[in-house]
């Protein structure tokens, strides 16, 4: 669990916090990006990790690929420079490693900032923005191409981990290009998503735990 908090947790350029978008202005925007990334049922990308550890003075970058399948089902799998595969299935989590070659289950209930994780990946990935309202303030930064901050509100448990994100989306908004996060331990990355394809067919192979 911890390794895969450390594979997500995320970015690379820390992004200046902006000055509050109207609710009324930013209502409008969630809505229509929803809109649009609603017609997207599956999603298969590339992705490129770049980890700078504050700690450490070190960068670690990860490659690999993304599979999702709305409703509910993700595919995480890194493939360089180690290999590591998550899979999440409505409710049922597992993940393998290279190092142990056993596949885990994984109790959310007893790891809240494994919740924490999962539930924001999925609401980024999916595009389920609205949702985290509740959690987030959300700022408009650019209007062309869409980009928007995401800075934890006091009492959300993401604030725990995170200072501030920072989503661009593709040209057509049908997707995400970059998350930047930035976390409360100082460490910084970028998440880069190349050559995504979108309403194709996964392979089951896709779903498979074991690399």
């Amino acid at each position: 669990m911890k390794k895969f908090i450390l594979l997500l947790f995320i970015t690379l350029n820390i992004t200046p916090l902006y000055a509050g978008t109207p609710a009324k202005e930013i209502d409008t925007i969630l809505g229509a990006l929803q809109e649009k990334m609603a017609k997207v049922s599956t999603i298969q990308t590339d992705f490129i990790q770049e980890k700078n550890l504050a700690l450490f003075k070190a960068k670690l970058i990860l490659k690999g690929k993304i599979y999702i399948q709305k409703p509910g089902m993700l595919a995480w799998r890194v493939f360089s420079p180690l290999r590591y595969t998550l899979i999440i299935s409505g409710s049922n989590i597992s993940q393998w490693d290279e190092d142990s070659k056993a596949v885990q289950s994984v109790s959310m209930a007893r790891n809240p900032s494994f919740q924490v994780a999962i539930d924001q990946m999925q609401n980024w990935f999916s595009g389920t923005y609205k949702a985290m309202q509740g959690d987030y303030d959300i700022n408009l930064i650019s209007q062309h191409p869409l980009k928007l901050e995401f800075v934890p509100k006091e009492k959300s448990l993401a604030r725990n981990f995170i200072q501030r994100v920072a989503v661009l989306f593709q040209t057509d908004d049908q997707y995400i290009k970059e998350i930047n996060i930035l976390e409360k331990s100082g460490d910084q990355t970028l998440l880069k998503f190349i050559n995504p394809q979108l309403n194709q067919i996964i392979s089951p192979q896709a779903w498979e735990v074991k690399a």
